[in-house]
């Protein structure tokens, strides 16, 4: 039973969590499954025991309803998987936002949270987005009861296909903290991801965001 609920964590805590080029499959990337239409790739890394991630998907919609997904933080609890609370810390603005996540842990272990910046920049050439979330766990004092991720950063290139979809390539890696370790979470680091983006592609069927034009982004 403890070790259904470790790995139950493991989903959880790599849910979406590189700043890389993500176009191509050089530089150590192996082929861990597909699943659903989606590719899910790792690899090693230098600075840490713990795996970083890239998924490839297929999303039905324009740029414009994916970017309208991704920045409403409020809704984030109904497709990030296990967010039970996501709020802005700053005003919401075009190209950048600062905001904060609680992640759902089974009992006995601690629930997370982190505060990320996210920056946006549209290539005016390709139509191209890029996405960069990077960690900044001082700007909120730590909740007792809660273990603050520390480590994080993901990143996503958004590329627009003639049929009127958007290739999605998200590429992720994050230390949990506390006391788990990095074998376990390698194990199951796929499954939070993984049900992150099928929640995104269910939130994209939303009229509001298939019908969503942003003034900021070339669909």
């Amino acid at each position: 039973m403890k070790r259904i609920h470790l790995l139950t964590a493991i989903a959880i805590l790599t849910l979406c969590f590189l700043q890389s080029p993500l176009t191509g499959q050089d530089g150590g990337w192996k082929l861990k499954k597909e699943t659903d239409g989606l590719k899910v790739y790792y690899r090693k890394v230098d600075h840490s025991n713990i795996n970083e991630l890239k998924i490839e998907a297929i999303l039905n919609g324009s740029l414009s309803s994916v970017v309208s997904v991704l920045k409403d933080v409020p809704a984030y609890h109904n497709w990030i998987f296990k967010c039970s609370h996501a709020e802005r810390l700053e005003p919401p603005q075009n190209t950048s936002s600062l905001y904060y996540c609680i992640i759902d842990f089974p009992w006995p272990m601690d629930d997370r949270d982190f505060i990320a910046r996210s920056t946006l920049r549209q290539d005016p050439v390709s139509k191209h987005i890029f996405i960069d979330v990077t960690g900044a766990p001082k700007r909120l004092s730590e909740k007792k009861g809660i273990v603050r991720i520390t480590e994080m950063s993901y990143h996503y290139e958004l590329i627009p296909m003639s049929n009127g979809k958007v290739k999605m390539l998200y590429q992720l890696h994050s230390d949990p903290g506390g006391s788990l370790p990095a074998w376990l979470v390698n194990l199951a680091i796929d499954n939070g991801p993984v049900n992150t983006v099928k929640g995104m592609q269910e939130m994209l069927k939303k009229e509001e965001y298939q019908k969503a034009q942003l003034a900021f982004i070339q669909d």
